[in-house]
């Protein structure tokens, strides 16, 4: 009888490690180091830094029987020298149907969202810690809370998404995402269209908006993108607008360039609302295949309006970065 059982669970062990093998998995990251040096007419900001980011991505993948695929995602970090963490964690099951996604993953704006960052690898945040404007023209209110996502399949270029987060308890805000875009090939390129919203339920809703254009011919890449923030008329009432523009000049070397400007006229002071402006230039160059050396300088101003007034500053940030990717 004990020969049996042991048999028995050694044939369920056989057939279960048989099962999980035929899953695709697989182990990405990367780890980041930074020299930052920043000039700011704000003391408390002024000086030199070294910060790190450190990130472990494991994936899996298996189709059903009936054609489903289902898989899972965990990224664990460091970032920027805070505690590890654990960022992201979803179930993802897709089909003919399209993709659900069960757990901590992008919102559906952010994932349909578009700014004028995204042509930049490193942009740095000249903000003060107590400001309440944006920094890109991009999507707003996006979490990594846990939540449920449907992406439908692309049909004809055209592909959308919505997620809705819910936190449980009736004093906490819940939120909802809408995105979509659509993409059409051109003579030697691409442009795409995108348009997300998304609201924070709380006793006052925030209201978000992000739309932009992105157009692609051969080795260079333009985003004209515009975003809104509006809370209440002495809360928040946020515009913002950017451009990008990247070239990628072969030989492993990219260049980027960015501008944007904010204003929230809900804070002001003095008639002055509070405001944030930047211009951003970046070399990425390829060393080696998975190891990237990037140089960024970031021209800023930040005027606090309606804020904290003594926050006031511009200034620059110049960063050295080395990206390992494995």
């Amino acid at each position: 009888m004990r020969k049996l059982l042991l048999t028995s669970s050694a044939l369920v062990a056989a057939a279960s490690i048989s099962s999980y093998a035929v899953a695709d998995v697989s182990v990405t990251g990367g780890f980041e180091w930074k020299y930052q040096q920043r000039a700011a007419d704000l003391t408390a900001v002024d000086g030199d830094s070294f910060l790190t980011d450190n990130e472990v991505v494991l994936k899996f993948s298996n189709k059903t029987d009936s054609g489903l695929t289902v898989g899972g995602k965990m990224e664990m970090g460091n970032y920027n020298g805070t505690t590890s963490v654990i960022d992201e964690s979803v179930l993802t099951i897709s089909g003919g149907f399209g993709t659900f996604q069960l757990g901590q993953e992008d919102s559906a704006q952010e994932i349909f969202g578009l700014g004028e960052h995204d042509l930049i690898d490193e942009d740095a945040n000249g903000a003060h810690s107590s400001a309440s404007i944006v920094t890109t023209a991009g999507e707003g209110g996006s979490t990594d809370g846990n939540k449920i996502t449907y992406i439908t399949p692309n049909m004809g270029g055209f592909s959308a998404g919505f997620s809705k987060e819910d936190t449980g308890a009736n004093t906490t805000t819940n939120k909802t995402g809408f995105g979509a875009k659509f993409v059409m090939p051109i003579d030697g390129g691409a442009i795409q269209i995108n348009y997300n919203q998304a609201t924070d339920d709380d006793t006052t809703d925030t209201d978000y908006v992000n739309y932009g254009a992105k157009l692609t011919m051969g080795a260079a890449t333009l985003i004209l993108a515009h975003g809104e923030t509006e809370k209440s008329a002495t809360t928040k009432d946020i515009e913002a607008n950017g451009v990008g523009l990247s070239y990628n000049m072969g030989g492993g070397m990219k260049v980027g360039v960015s501008t944007m400007e904010a204003e929230d006229e809900a804070q002001k002071s003095a008639g002055v609302p509070e405001s944030y402006s930047a211009n951003i230039g970046e070399i990425v160059y390829t060393v080696a295949p998975g190891l990237d050396a990037k140089f960024t300088y970031t021209d800023y101003e930040y005027k606090a309006g309606g804020e904290t007034k003594a926050a006031n500053d511009s200034g620059q940030i110049t960063t050295v970065t080395l990206t390992a990717a494995f």
